[in-house]
Parts: structure tokens; C-alpha cells; sequence
């Protein structure tokens, strides 16, 4: 109905008649006019398609022109005739965008409902509660309106102090909870013969969890709501701000001070104009910020797609060359006895922090091209161990010795490491079997006697063993582990390790059979996150977010020269200024309305704010050298990235020493004396 509402019907067929007798493209739109005017009114709904076109480009946006200019000299009112029918149908089409997305986020919710209905049931029967569930509860249950005053008022008896910390990560949901317990903080006359406290500490520069649904506006938003609170009660609210540094060398907190003293690098990280200034606490100490030239792709055929898994880094990709580069970097200051001048000791590998985005394949090239060198690291922080090559194959093997009748996975054990046959032996054995490739195997046990021996002893231990202690005898006295390392690199240990301790931790609170451990650890899909915080000597690769609240003399920046990946056209949005949250789902680009656009961009800006923020927390982590490193893509680096953020202040002329650019400040104070204890892994006696 909105499509073929009220139109001017005389005036669309009098610019008809003169676009017909105009140029080419004129005639075009009179013809899509004509066809549209000539329909029944029954039909004209399925052929507003068409008549859009006339008004509106592929975009949905309003076309610029709409007549050429012979057809104005033509008809002069025929520019105002067309512009009248492109408003109301460009009005017509945003409507039904609204509606599709109307129905899209309708069906959405039905869906997940559902979807969340059934996970709250199946908690529910289990009687447990996840991470979210805790703080709503706890949230509900401190609630004035529907909540237990008597709770409240137990805890009011015994609280004289609340300390919020990293209050810039803290929660609307979370900062609810807050405002209960320090409610009657602020009540004015109190029996209490303390004087109680809250004292919140946080920094909205650092604030990078949007995913938990944390955002630096409610740090502002919260401390006004205190100071409301405090100054009706007569009490003061004091906002102390700390500059002072005590982390870090003048040279990294120049540099970081020049990197976001303009405009738009800053935008996100402070409210209002207020510039990022530090002042440092280790003056005199030696300090460095060094940017190395980004790498970029070399000039190579194109590779077959057959020819490597496309997930694996290449040798010569530039990824690659820039984890053998940093590797090499740190060995040769290892071997070479770097001095840390501000701490006049050697550099050791638990000086060293390579600090990420995200966890792509570089990371797993970083950490393998360490240990080949010898040099200790820790590892990544998180790993899914399914996704381990290491794990898979001992996982294979675990449904082979379940199911040896299956294959394909037997083929995968028999190519793998455990086994080890090659292409041509592998053929041979599967291309003329006439039955199972098992039955093949063991009809030919003279031509494969390694294979079939080692497959016919896990079968017969299959049944009796305990998870743990068959994969054990597998890696060790079967000698699993030499393989595997011998095939996957040294860098495989840390999985396999893994690996164990969950066999092992399986065993304690199940019953212990191999094929429940390969169903739960397939379902679980068991991410392992550990704890690096201390380093233990070793060189630790973590992500920014992992190394929140930590810090290392050296720390390397390697992922700079790309942006966040932008999200989807199907990705929800969220419209937050009305009376109450609502939901828009507009599936793919063509549905959306000027809302949903303006949302869209709304959340790509809020996004860009948080990746600028997180460099902050990125670079403030390094005491006292910095190094700035990237790899490029074949389109190039992105256009205010990292690696543009920094050499906008360190590329200069001044800076350059030979293929980098360094920013240094001397020592020319004494050395500080290095707090953490001596251990031998350090290289420290």
C-alpha cells in the first residue's frame, strides 16, 4: 500500500512523455515510468522494483540526476516533477527497509529466545550458574526495588570500605552492584563510628573490554552519579589525578605523549580536550623506542592451493620473516651479553614480551622459531587444544584403536607422525584393497611390519587402559613424543603437555575410558589459558588484552599494520538512546535505514576509539625498550593503523640510524636495583 500510495499521477506521466523525448538513458526511465503507470493497481506493488531504479541508485541512495538537461529544456518542470516522486519514493523504500528489518529482528528474538530458554533450563537441571549469571543475581538480590533489604542491610553492618579497581573495565551491571553496597555511604548521619570510604581507581585510557560489555563513558557517567551522592549528603568527592609513571623511561612515555597528541589519536581515549600528558619517575634511566621498516610480501608465483594448508604461515611470507627476524634479534642479544643499562645486568629471556592483537598463525611461527633457537619461552597464553596439529593426531589415533574400521582416520594415523609412511607407501597399501584398509593392513603386516606392530599392541591395550596411561605409553615408551616433535617442531611440546594434564584431570572425576575422554575433550573444545604473568624466564607471547596489569623491560609490538576486522553486514546493532535497549537485525547491507547505517558507523567509530586505546595499553607495558614492528599484505598497510599511529612520531629524518628509527634517552643515573629474585634460568648467578 505505502509503495503505490498517494502519488502525482498526471505529473509522472507529463515528465513520461518529455524523458521520452530526451537521450538514451532518458528514454530508459520513461520506458520503467511508462511500464509502471500503465500496470493495474493490483500489480504495481511488484514492479516498484523497477520504478526505483528510476529514482534511486543500487545503494538505496537518492541519484543525483534525474533528467538531462535537454529534458528541462524541454519541459522545465519536469527536474521538480521527478524530484517529488524521488522523495516520496525514497520515503516509500526506507519504510520498507524498516519493515524487513522489522521482521528480521522479530524472528531473531523468537529464535533466541528459544535458544536462551533452553540453555537456562539445562542450567537449571544442572543447578549451576556462568559469569553473567553471578553478577545479575547478585545484582537482583542487592536491589532495592525487588532485592532482600535484609542482605543489604547484613552487609551494610560490616562494610566500612569498598575499593573499586580497574574501574574503567567494570560493567553497568557490575557498577549496579557498587551503588548497592555503598548506598548508605552517602545516607548522612550514621551510628557507625568509622568513617567509610569508597575509593575507585581506574584510568579510561585503558579501557578494552566492550565485550563485557564495559565502555569509558560509564567511568564519567558513575563518578558524577557518586558526586551527586556525596555532595547531597554534605561529604566530598575527591578526583585526584596521578600522571606520574613509575613503569616506565622517559623515552617510551615521550613517545607515547607525541603519539596521541593529536586529535584524532586521541579521540576515544579521554573525555573532552584533554591532552595525555605523563610524568616519569625514572628519569635519567636508559630507555628506548625503536621502529623497524614494515615487511612486505615478496614477489613470488602463486601458490596452487593444493600444494599447503591454507592456514599455515609460508616460509617467505612476511609474517614469517618478521617472527625469524625478532627471534634472531633476541638470540643475538642472549649470546652477546645485552646490557639493560637501567638495571646493569644482562638481558635475560624473561625481559622480553611479544605483545599481539590477536592470536594468528604468526604467534605459533614466533614461539616455534624461539625454541629453535634454544630460547626459552612460555608459549601463547590460550590455545584450543583441538585445534593443536599434535593434539589431532593423538586423537586419531584414540578413534582408531575405538574404531579401526574407519578409514579415513586410519589413514590419517598411518601419514602422520606416529606412523610416518609416505605418499607412495600409503597408496600402495589403500588404492587395490578389497576390503577394509585395516583388513588390507594386516593381510600385508610382512610388507608394514613397524605399522601393524605398534597398531596391534594399542588395540589390545585399548579396552583396559585409562586415557592417561595409554597416551602416556603411546608418548613415551612407544616413543609418540620424539616423533612428534621431530615432526612438528619443539613447539608441540607445550600441547601435548596439555594434552596429559587433561587426560589425567579427566580420570579424577570420571570414569576413565578412552572413549569418554575423546568425547568430552571434542565437545569441550578445551581452550587452555595460562598463567604468564611472572614470566618464570622466559620469553612470554601474550595478546594485549592477556598482558593488562603487566610488564617487561622489552617489550616488541609485531601486529600493527592492520585494523580490526570490521564486522559482518548480518551483525546486530543496537540503538541505546530510547527509553529502553532495542535490537536491529537488518541481515545484509540492502536492508539497512539511515538508523541502521548511523548505528553501524556509531559502532565502527566506537571500535576504532577502543583499537586506539589499546595501543596505549600496548605501549605502556614496556619499561624500558619498545620496539615497533609490522608486516604487510599484499593491499598494503591500513590506513590508521598502529604502525602509522607511531612513525607519524618516530619516522622523522632525526631518528633514523641506518634501517630503523630509534628515539633514545642515556643512562646518566644510577642503575636500579632489580627487585625480582635471582633464578638460574635467567642467566643470573
Amino acid at each position: 500500500a505505502c509503495a503505490t500510495g498517494a502519488y502525482d499521477d498526471a505529473g509522472l506521466r507529463r515528465a513520461s512523455a518529455a524523458l521520452a523525448r530526451g537521450g538514451k538513458g532518458d528514454v530508459e526511465r520513461a520506458l520503467r515510468l511508462q511500464t509502471w503507470l500503465e500496470a493495474p493497481p493490483d500489480l504495481r506493488p511488484d514492479l516498484f522494483g523497477g520504478h526505483i531504479q528510476v529514482f534511486l541508485t543500487d545503494k538505496g541512495e537518492p541519484r543525483a540526476r534525474l533528467a538531462t538537461k535537454a529534458v528541462a529544456e524541454i519541459d522545465p518542470q519536469v527536474p521538480d516533477l521527478l524530484q517529488a516522486e524521488q522523495a516520496r519514493v525514497h520515503a516509500v523504500a526506507e519504510r520498507l527497509k524498516a519493515i524487513a528489518v522489522a521482521e528480521a529482528t522479530a524472528a531473531l528474538i523468537d529464535l533466541g529466545a528459544a535458544i536462551l530458554g533452553a540453555y537456562r533450563e539445562a542450567k537449571e537441571r544442572r543447578a549451576i550458574l556462568d559469569y553473567d549469571d553471578l553478577i545479575l543475581a547478585a545484582r537482583d538480590l542487592l536491589g532495592r526495588d525487588a532485592g532482600v533489604t535484609w542482605v543489604l542491610f547484613k552487609l551494610d553492618g560490616g562494610l566500612d570500605h569498598i575499593l573499586v579497581d580497574e574501574a574503567q573495565d567494570t560493567s553497568p551491571e557490575q557498577w549496579e552492584i557498587v551503588a548497592a553496597l555503598a548506598g548508605d555511604f552517602f545516607a548522612g548521619e550514621t551510628a557507625r563510628p568509622a568513617h567509610r570510604t569508597l575509593f575507585v581507581v581506574g584510568d579510561e585510557k585503558q579501557s578494552i573490554y566492550s565485550f563485557q560489555g564495559a565502555h569509558p563513558e560509564g567511568f564519567a557517567l558513575w563518578r558524577d552519579h557518586f558526586a551527586a551522592r556525596a555532595k547531597a549528603a554534605q561529604e566530598r568527592l575527591v578526583d585526584v589525578e596521578m600522571p606520574e609513571s613509575f613503569r616506565s623511561t622517559d623515552a617510551v612515555l615521550g613517545t607515547v605523549d607525541a603519539v596521541f597528541s593529536d586529535a584524532a589519536a586521541r579521540d576515544g581515549l579521554l573525555s573532552g580536550d584533554k591532552p595525555i600528558r605523563h610524568l616519569w619517575y625514572r628519569k635519567g634511566q636508559a630507555g628506548l623506542v625503536e621502529l623497524w621498516p614494515a615487511l612486505v610480501p615478496e614477489e613470488v608465483p602463486e601458490d596452487d592451493p593444493w600444494d599447503a594448508p591454507l592456514d599455515q604461515v609460508s616460509q617467505d611470507s612476511p609474517a614469517a620473516r618478521l617472527a625469524d627476524r625478532i627471534a634472531d634479534t633476541v638470540k643475538g642479544w642472549l649470546d652477546g651479553g645485552e646490557m639493560l643499562l637501567s638495571k646493569n645486568r644482562p638481558v635475560v629471556p624473561g625481559d622480553v614480551m611479544v605483545l599481539v592483537r590477536t592470536r594468528s598463525p604468526f604467534v605459533d611461527r614466533l614461539v616455534r622459531g624461539l625454541k629453535e633457537r634454544g630460547i626459552p619461552v612460555a608459549g601463547t597464553d590460550r590455545m584450543v587444544l583441538t585445534e593443536q596439529l599434535a593434539v589431532m593426531d593423538l586423537m586419531a589415533l584414540g578413534r582408531f584403536v575405538l574404531l579401526p574400521q574407519d578409514d579415513l582416520n586410519l589413514a590419517v594415523v598411518l601419514k602422520g607422525p606416529l606412523i610416518g609412511l609416505d605418499e607412495e607407501s600409503l597408496f600402495d597399501l589403500a588404492h587395490f584393497r578389497k576390503g577394509s584398509l585395516w583388513e588390507e593392513l594386516k593381510a600385508r603386516r610382512a610388507d608394514f611390519p613397524q605399522a601393524h606392530g605398534l597398531l596391534v599392541d594399542l588395540l589390545a591395550q585399548a579396552d583396559a587402559t585409562p586415557p592417561f596411561e595409554f597416551f602416556a605409553h603411546v608418548l613415551g615408551r612407544d616413543g609418540g613424543r620424539r616423533r612428534i616433535l621431530a615432526r612438528l617442531g619443539p613447539d608441540a611440546n607445550d600441547p601435548i603437555d596439555e594434552f596429559l594434564a587433561l587426560a589425567l584431570a579427566f580420570e579424577r572425576d570420571r570414569v576413565p575410558s578412552l572413549q569418554g575422554f575423546l568425547h568430552w575433550l571434542e565437545a569441550g573444545r578445551a581452550e587452555i589459558k595460562r598463567d604468564l604473568e611472572h614470566g618464570q624466564g622466559q620469553v612470554r607471547v601474550m595478546t594485549v588484552h592477556g598482558a593488562k596489569g603487566l610488564q617487561a623491560p622489552i617489550v616488541f609490538l609485531p601486529d600493527t599494520c592492520s585494523l580490526p576486522a570490521r564486522q559482518r553486514e548480518a551483525r546486530l546493532l543496537w540503538h541505546l538512546d530510547g527509553p529502553e535497549p532495542a535490537l536491529l537485525w537488518p541481515v545484509r547491507g540492502d536492508n539497512e535505514t539511515a538508523l541502521c547505517k548511523n548505528l553501524r558507523e556509531a559502532a565502527r567509530r566506537r571500535g576504532d576509539q577502543e583499537y586506539r586505546r589499546l595501543l596505549y595499553v600496548a605501549t605502556t607495558r614496556a619499561e624500558d625498550r619498545l620496539y615497533v614492528c609490522g608486516h604487510e599484505g599484499k593491499r598494503g598497510r591500513a590506513e590508521g593503523c598502529w604502525y602509522d599511529l607511531v612513525a607519524a612520531v618516530v619516522a622523522r629524518p632525526e631518528n633514523k640510524a641506518g634501517e630503523v628509527w630509534h628515539v633514545a634517552t642515556p643512562q646518566a643515573a644510577p642503575p636500579e636495583t632489580d627487585r625480582r629474585p635471582a633464578r638460574a634460568a635467567d642467566g643470573i648467578v
